[in-house]
């Protein structure tokens, strides 16, 4: 209900602004946005790229146009979700995935009734992307936007450079995915691409006929069971369709904030108590108590390690497209114990940097 509210009164400020009716240029500096016509002109003319792609791969005009207007307008909404949770809550609380999940399904029921069979597939799957870059972008700009109000930056000139930098940014993303592709394949053991799975595996059985529709029921029971004992249903869900080799780490590392907050917890109180979200503490500048401060350096040094494993990740696959291989073992004969202990140095870091202070006053 608050996100439709915010949503309709965003709308209305619009329509009123181009119509003249909005206070324009009198706004005070940290509340100019840019022009909605100018915003509004954008969004049509790359309407027609979208059509172009959508036409190029289904040779379908009539419905390539219909899917690229129907596009634009979910991208809409998914936009208007993802950025309210990600400038409420921080980009890491961005709902890509389910609202990528949601709309695919959709678009495929939306297909099979219109009568397109398999060959829409690919359809399905490109109006998903666009409205998936579109959530994925709008988290990041609205948290951009409230870090700019917090320090007082002018909207307009933000909106500005995110419009550069998703325009630098897409031929090098698309190089870099191409890249992680040539060196490990997507979807193979190296390189997993569960929701990627999960997405061709909705698309092919709506529209290719392959969908179990009793393991979907199952499915739907199972999270409806979960809410009413008040048992969440997005760790149980995770915890089913990733592979083991990733929801271990997730669940080694809820056992080590668990651990880390029963120590806060004895020194300073419960660690659940905070009035102010996880990302807000992340960046809170004054008046942080020594709570919020182990707390808070824990967030922050679990965001470096997963950015750290990205970028590391792209630079390993750079020196494999470049026949540069840094192998200690040879292939086919890791020993175990390497990893595990660098697992358990990751761990204890996790711990310890976070409760330094605590167990440095206890010593």
């Amino acid at each position: 209900w608050t996100l439709r509210s915010n949503l309709a009164s965003g709308i209305k400020e619009a329509v009123l602004g181009m119509r003249g009716g909005g206070v324009g240029e009198t706004k005070k500096r940290t509340d100019r946005d840019l022009n909605l016509k100018t915003v509004f002109l954008l969004i049509g003319a790359l309407t027609i790229p979208i059509f172009i792609v959508y036409t190029w791969i289904s040779q379908m005009y009539a419905l390539s146009g219909i899917m690229a207007i129907y596009a634009v307008l979910f991208a809409f909404v998914a936009s208007a979700i993802a950025g309210y949770m990600a400038g409420l809550l921080g980009s890491s609380n961005n709902p890509i995935s389910g609202v990528t999940v949601a709309v695919l399904l959709v678009t495929s029921l939306i297909l099979l009734v219109s009568g397109v069979g398999a060959e829409g597939m690919a359809i399905a799957i490109l109006i998903a992307a666009v409205i998936c870059t579109g959530a994925a972008i709008s988290g990041d700009v609205l948290q951009s936007l409230a870090c700019g109000q917090m320090i007082g930056a002018t909207p307009r000139r933000q909106q500005i450079m995110e419009m550069i930098g998703v325009i630098i940014a897409a031929p090098v993303i698309a190089f870099v995915v191409q890249m992680l592709d040539n060196a490990f394949h997507i979807g193979s053991p190296d390189l997993p691409a569960p929701q990627a799975f999960l997405m061709a595996g909705i698309v092919k059985g709506i529209l290719g006929g392959e969908m179990l529709w009793p393991y979907v029921i199952v499915g739907a029971v199972l999270a409806f069971v979960l809410i009413l004992v008040g048992l969440p249903v997005l760790p149980v869900a995770i915890g089913i369709y990733l592979p083991f080799t990733l929801s271990v780490p997730i669940f080694a590392g809820g056992v080590i904030r668990h651990f880390t907050n029963k120590v806060i917890e004895k020194k300073y109180g419960s660690a659940e108590e905070e009035e102010i979200s996880d990302w807000e503490l992340a960046i809170k500048q004054t008046d942080i108590k020594p709570k919020e401060k182990a707390i808070r350096t824990g967030l922050l040094l679990t965001a470096g390690f997963v950015a750290g494993e990205a970028l590391m990740g792209v630079i390993i696959a750079a020196l494999y497209t470049m026949n540069v291989h840094l192998e200690i073992f040879p292939a086919g004969s890791e020993p175990w114990w390497p990893a595990l202990l660098v697992w358990g140095y990751l761990a204890a870091l996790l711990l310890y940097i976070p409760l330094r202070e605590i167990l440095e006053k206890k010593a």
